[in-house]
Formats: C-alpha cells, sequence, structure tokens
C-alpha cells in the first residue's frame, strides 16, 4: 500500500514538474521573439515652423501653441532715429493638434491686418533602421485674409477677392541624428492681383535644413526660388539663416532674412528685397513659441 502512494506521488511531482519545464521552454521562446513594433524619425524639425514657412512637424495629440513672430528692420531715410529699428511686423498666433497627425492654427497680423489659417496633415512619416519610408510628407492648405486694403488696380471691396491661397507639399528627410533636410513644392494662387500683367497663380519650390549644434540649439535656413515672378514689381527669392534655441515648452527662433511678412502668398512671391546688410534690406526676425499638452 505504501508503495503504491509513494509512486502516485511521485509521478504527480513528475508531471507537475514535467509541465513547469514546458512552460519556461514556451517562456524562453516568447522571450526570444523579435517584437516588431513601427518605429518613426522624431525630431525632424524642432517646431512647427522652420525659419519663415512650415516644416513637416505636427505635434503630438492635444497640443497647444501659442506663438509671437516679429520682424524689425531700418530704412533708408536719413532722418530715421528710431530706437534699434525703424519699423516693426508682428503676428500673433494659435495652433491645435487635433491628432497626431493633424494640426491647424489661425493668426493675425497686428501691423498689416492679415487674417490667416492652415491645416496640415501628416501623409506619411520616415521609418528608421531601414523600415518603413526613407521620407516623410506633410500635405499643407493656408488662406489669407487682407482687412486692409492696399493700392491695387484690380481689387475690389468683396471678400474673396481679398483672399489668397497656399498650397504645399512638405517632403522632409531626417538624415543623421542631427542633420535634417525639407523640399517644398509650392502652388500660390491670389483672388486678385496687384497689376493686370500679373498672374494670379504661382509655382516655388523651397529649400530648408537644420543641423543641431548643441543639444539645445540648432542653426536653420530656407530659400524660396519662385518659377514664373511676378511682372509688375521686381521681387527676389526668400532667404532665412537663423537659429533656434529650445527650452522645455518654449522655443525661441532668431533670424536673418530678406523679408518682413508673415504669410506664405508674401514672403514666398512677394519679397522685394535682396539678402544684404544695407539700411531696408536687411530684417531681424524674432518668433516665441510657448507649447502645453492638453
Amino acid at each position: 500500500m505504501n508503495n503504491k502512494v509513494l509512486h502516485y506521488i511521485l509521478a504527480l511531482v513528475s508531471l507537475v514538474y514535467g509541465q513547469d519545464l514546458v512552460a519556461q521552454d514556451l517562456l524562453t521562446l516568447l522571450d526570444k521573439e523579435p517584437i516588431v513594433q513601427p518605429e518613426f524619425a522624431l525630431s525632424t524639425f524642432k517646431g512647427n515652423r522652420l525659419s519663415l514657412g512650415h516644416s513637416v512637424e505636427t505635434r503630438k495629440k492635444g497640443a497647444l501653441e501659442f506663438t509671437f513672430m516679429s520682424r524689425y528692420w531700418n530704412t533708408t531715410q536719413e532722418n530715421s532715429n528710431s530706437f534699434i529699428a525703424d519699423r516693426v511686423s508682428t503676428r500673433l498666433g494659435a495652433d491645435y493638434a487635433i491628432t497626431d497627425r493633424f494640426t491647424t492654427g489661425v493668426g493675425f497680423g497686428l501691423s498689416n491686418g492679415i487674417v490667416d489659417g492652415y491645416a496640415k496633415y501628416r501623409i506619411l512619416r520616415q521609418g528608421i533602421n531601414n523600415n518603413g519610408s526613407p521620407i516623410g510628407i506633410t500635405g499643407l492648405q493656408t488662406a489669407t485674409y487682407r482687412s486692409k486694403s492696399f493700392n491695387n488696380i484690380e481689387e475690389r471691396d468683396d471678400f474673396f477677392q481679398k483672399t489668397a491661397f497656399t498650397t504645399q507639399l512638405l517632403i522632409a528627410r531626417k538624415i543623421t541624428q542631427d542633420f535634417s533636410l525639407q523640399l517644398s513644392p509650392t502652388f500660390v494662387y491670389r483672388s486678385s492681383s496687384r497689376n493686370i500683367n500679373d498672374d494670379n497663380t504661382q509655382f516655388a519650390v523651397g529649400f530648408g535644413g537644420r543641423y543641431k549644434v548643441a543639444h539645445h540649439v540648432s542653426i536653420v535656413s530656407e530659400y524660396y526660388y519662385v518659377a514664373n515672378e511676378l511682372e509688375s514689381i521686381e521681387t527676389f527669392g526668400a532667404f532665412a539663416l537663423g537659429v533656434n534655441w529650445s527650452v522645455r515648452h518654449i522655443l525661441l527662433q532668431f533670424s536673418m532674412t530678406n523679408n518682413p511678412t508673415f504669410t506664405e502668398d508674401s514672403f514666398i512671391t512677394q519679397t522685394r528685397k535682396n539678402f544684404n546688410f544695407r539700411d531696408g534690406n536687411f530684417f531681424f526676425g524674432f518668433n516665441a513659441t510657448y507649447f502645453l499638452q492638453l
């Protein structure tokens, strides 16, 4: 009788121990099995804007940004005695990320009365480690309304004649952890022209880059080439060279540029100054962005 009981106990122990070994083997195999997760390049650029124009970036869902943008410059008048700068233009804006891929925003120019809005959607995200797309693509649509009139032989009083629209495809690649490039094919449509000889539609392409020189500091630059320039006025390609400095929830941008405006339909196609340091041609830009996660 004792032998039978002993056999039963040994058999039960063997069964339990054997199941435990099998379970351990299965767990070991599962631990060794690679977990495939989509990985994407982060922070191709630091903010929504590169310097003048938009970057490929969209914020995380629920992110709210408040922006202050400004340009300072001197005039060619000999009797100008203003402190620091003769003229200044400013824009206040707010941006909100509805989803991780969709961001929208509005702004108002305090000096020129231009109201602007935009929406951009992250179409494609750049993968890493040879996994996924080699580039990131974002579609951007902007609209502007000029609340103040300007001398224009074709301008009318109706609302639509004071509007302009810009469509861009922002194509970027984060080449290394410190270096990123962006290409921006652009289409601009203005509902009214300054001159009968000017086209209402213009095509341009933007080139931008960012190089990270320190943990919170990056050098950025932008240039726009316009394929069909305006006939009524002499224009130049918009250019900017600057430094971005990020501190927690604040992004500060300092730039040298040849344009005092902030909306794409203006600075891309209507830059009237060549980039140099002579009075009236050099503009100092300062942007401050504060963002928080709701």
